[in-house]
This record gives C-alpha cells, structure tokens and sequence, in this order.
C-alpha cells in the first residue's frame, strides 16, 4: 500500500485513505496557495486461489484501507462465496490481493471476471449482463421489523458525523449499518459508493463470524443500512444479498434500483431529510 495513505485529522487520529496536495484556491477576489486533503484512488488486483488453478477477477478501483473488507464484501455480493467460511486466507501486497479459497467453493469466473477496469464510479461496468446479478439471493429479508421515520432520518444525521474522510476531502461516499434502534454498528468509507457497501457488508461479515444463510436468524437480517449518496441497482442487489431488509439514501433512487427494491420486498428509501423522505417500496417496515 502506498505510504502516503494516512493523514491526521484536527483531534490527532489518523484518517485512512487521505492524501495532502498542493492546491490553488479561487475565492472571491482572493487567490491563495493552501495544502488540501484528496480522497486516495488506487487500483487493487484480485487473484482467486482454489487449489491448485488461480483466477483473476480483473482490476478494481478504490480507495486503499479496510482492504479486506472489501475482497470480501465483493466476493460475498457476487455470489463467490457463502460466508467467511470459505475464505483460507487474504494476502495483500503492493501488487494486489491474493485470496485463497476453500476447495468446496464453486463459481463461474466468466460469471464474475470484468472486460473492463471495475471503477470508482462504477462497479458492474464490465459486466456482460445484469441478469445474473438478479438472481445472487441471501437470506429472506425480515418483514417483523418496523422502523420509525425519526431513526431514519438521525441515522441520516449520524452517519453524516461518523464520515471522517469526508470531512477531511469531501470525496467519498459511505455505508453506514444501524441497529432497528438507531445505533450505529459501522461505517464504512470509498471513493466509490459500491466499494463502500461491499467494505461494509465484509465489515459486517468479518465481525460476526457468520454466514447470512437462508432460514439463518444472524444479526443481518434486522440491519439497516443507510448511504449517502443515491440508490442504484447494484447497491440494491448487494443489500439484497446481504439480507438487509431496509435501505435508505441522502440521494435519489434509480428506476432498475426500485424494480429491484420491489421485487425482493426491499424497503427502499430516498431523499432522507429531517422532515421528509421518499418510500419506494415494502412501505409497511416504516412507522410513525
């Protein structure tokens, strides 16, 4: 990893992902040289190992940190594996990730492996077709849990708190994972919105040692998760996966993320403000 992947934010803790710059600054009749903070992209190799045959998933693009959540996050989202489980081990150098799988682990990899450059921006370009996404199931999504519109919205607030590097660049994008009752549990930081979800779902994943199976009663499964940008079809897909049974967002919903969102009885939330929001969809899990 790069050496310049750290910078110190104003109470002394040092935030991931950060790199300073030189930068010229435009205000008003005003014209100054000031040192900035960036929001670090760089890109990550992934190479699959299952016995003896090695496969490539291509070349992702993302902000260094938390580096193992994301490989599995990823590969828990595309249906690679089912758990932690099926993870040996994870090595991560200067020249990528190397994932050594268990032996019972089965896949397509001209399912997964990317024509393109996976990048910050997006994380299915590459892909030859969405259709296989639709079908990457996780466990049935909760329909006992009712969640209030005030813990949604201060899950909004609080999720705007927890975001370090944004506030040092005002470049990344976050995950955020609560309890029903408001808590956070994690966060998790990308220049990428999709990078963000999958670190997140690894995060979640890592921690409780569990594998979100159907019919499994883990904590996923009562998680709700909020992002701070907009909703598209592959952050559907992967709440989807993960078993999350509600998804709200600062930003808009795409129209492939509501279909998506309906046909999974996913509750889908948009345009989260104090006093307002947009529900998509599963409106029952939202409660006054």
């Amino acid at each position: 990893m790069s050496g310049q992947s750290h910078t110190v934010n104003s109470t002394g803790h040092s935030v991931e992902g950060v790199r300073e710059s030189d930068v010229v600054r435009l205000e008003g009749e005003s014209v100054m040289r000031i040192n900035d903070s960036l929001a670090i992209e760089e890109p990550l190799t992934v190479e699959l190992v299952i016995g003896d045959s090695n496969h490539s998933l291509g070349l992702t693009m993302r902000t260094p940190g938390d580096d193992e959540d994301l490989i599995v996050g990823m590969l828990y989202s595309e249906s690679i594996i089912d758990g932690v489980e099926d993870i040996l081990s994870v090595e991560i150098n200067s020249e990528g990730a190397t994932v050594q799988l268990s032996d019972n682990v089965c896949f397509d990899i001209n399912e997964h492996a990317r024509s393109t450059t996976k990048t910050a921006a997006c994380g299915v370009c590459g892909k030859k077709s969405l259709n296989n996404l639709r079908h990457f199931h996780g466990p049935p999504l909760s329909e006992d849990i009712h969640i209030t519109r005030s813990i949604i919205s201060s899950n909004s607030a609080s999720s705007k708190a927890a975001q370090t590097m944004f506030s040092k660049t005002g470049g990344s994008h976050a995950a955020a994972a609560f309890t029903e009752q408001g808590q956070l549990i994690c966060i998790r930081e990308d220049v990428g919105r999709h990078n963000a979800m999958d670190k997140l779902i690894g995060a979640l994943l890592r921690t409780s040692g569990k594998s979100p199976k159907p019919h499994s009663n883990n904590d996923q499964s009562r998680t709700i998760v909020h992002l701070s940008g907009r909703s598209s079809f592959e952050l559907v897909q992967k709440a989807v996966r993960a078993g999350f049974p509600l998804l709200s967002s600062v930003g808009a919903a795409s129209s492939l993320a509501v279909d998506l969102a309906r046909e999974n009885n996913l509750s889908l939330i948009a345009f989260v403000r104090d006093e307002s929001m947009v529900i998509h969809s599963a409106p029952f899990r939202v409660v006054e």
